[in-house]
């Protein structure tokens, strides 16, 4: 990328950053000074603004990989110099500075086992970094494991915690989000690029785990079938029923166990792939235009038929990725 178009959209990067944060604490001033509308424009601008920054690091993501970025939150959150404030400082801002430190401490440390993690794996390792984090509305603290009853650093409670798994459906970013186009086209080749990928490799590989606790080749395909089932089952009842909490009977990552896809041969796994992928693309095919709007909720929260359908294509890129790179190993 030219260097002058990239530092462009770094200062484009940092300004949305810095004015998303900066706009929502202002609006939230606003509404206890009775300036509602103050408080709804600046909102607004927040999510213009993130929006553009989220533009600007898209179009920067190519040139970073996960090291390095681990890397740069380490030194942002360690900074070289202490922070010395020579003037007497108010209760809140000693406070604050104390929060600050341990939330620091806290993130600093799964960043570290989370790099140590990718030194000998092309993921990191659920045993290095717990599968489920929780992060703290209240201070920012990143806690591993079960929801807590209150957060340990500044006691706000369970309800005030947002949830990181390794998959999203819907987030407020809109991360990933694709056109119902792109969600069609993507599930039309998955299978046969999982077909061109596997076909030729050696049933030992395809039934090699990468490291204790991790699927095989062959695990994975099994998961992706199992997760366009379970799909299938959830985009029925969002349509039947507007409004409605999603099914949820199993994680998604265990749908496969018990059900032998671990021993299966190639043809196998792709013939029932491909048997799962024909329910869930006549389904996508049928809908109409507004049938992409519709809304279920999942634990909770609205999630629309366009976010199910951004998980499941999102969801198979990213784990034929993880099959090719399987393959070349």
């Amino acid at each position: 990328m030219e260097t002058e178009l990239k530092r462009a959209l770094i200062a484009e990067l940092a300004r949305g950053g810095q004015a998303y944060i900066r706009n929502l604490a202002a609006a939230e001033q606003a509404i206890l000074l009775g300036q509602f509308n103050v408080a709804k424009v600046l909102r607004a601008a927040a999510h213009s603004q993130r929006v553009q920054g989220m533009e600007a690091a898209r179009l920067l993501a190519e040139e970073y990989d996960a090291q390095n970025i681990f890397n740069t939150i380490l030194e942002e959150i360690d900074p070289d110099e202490e922070l010395v404030l020579f003037e007497p400082m108010s209760p809140a801002v000693q406070q604050y500075l104390q929060r600050s430190a341990a939330v620091r401490e806290r993130l600093r440390d799964i960043i570290q086992r989370a790099l140590g993690s990718l030194e000998n794996n092309p993921d990191v390792l659920e045993s290095d970094v717990a599968q489920f984090l929780r992060g703290c509305y209240g201070c920012g603290a990143i806690l591993e494991g079960d929801p807590p009853h209150a957060c340990p650093i500044c006691g706000a409670l369970s309800v005030e915690f947002e949830g990181f798994g390794p998959f999203y459906s819907a987030t407020a970013e809109h991360l990933g989000q694709l056109t119902p186009e792109a969600v069609i086209k993507i599930l039309e080749s998955i299978p046969d690029e999982i077909e061109t990928t596997v076909t030729n490799v050696d049933q030992d590989v395809l039934q090699r785990k990468p490291a204790p606790g991790q699927w095989s080749i062959a695990e994975i395909i099994g998961h992706m079938l199992e997760t366009d089932r379970f799909f299938v089952k959830r985009a029925q009842k969002l349509l039947a029923e507007q409004g409605q909490e999603l099914p949820w009977v199993l994680p998604p990552w265990k749908l496969q166990e018990g059900k032998g896809y671990e021993t299966m041969q190639s043809t196998e796994l792709i013939d029932h792939m491909r048997a799962a992928r024909t329910s869930s693309l006549a389904l996508i095919r049928a809908l109409a235009a507004e049938d992409w709007t519709r809304r279920g909720l999942s634990f909770g929260s609205k999630i629309s038929m366009l976010d199910l359908g951004t998980w499941l294509a999102n969801h198979d890129r990213g784990h034929l990725a993880q099959i090719k790179r399987l393959c070349e190993i």
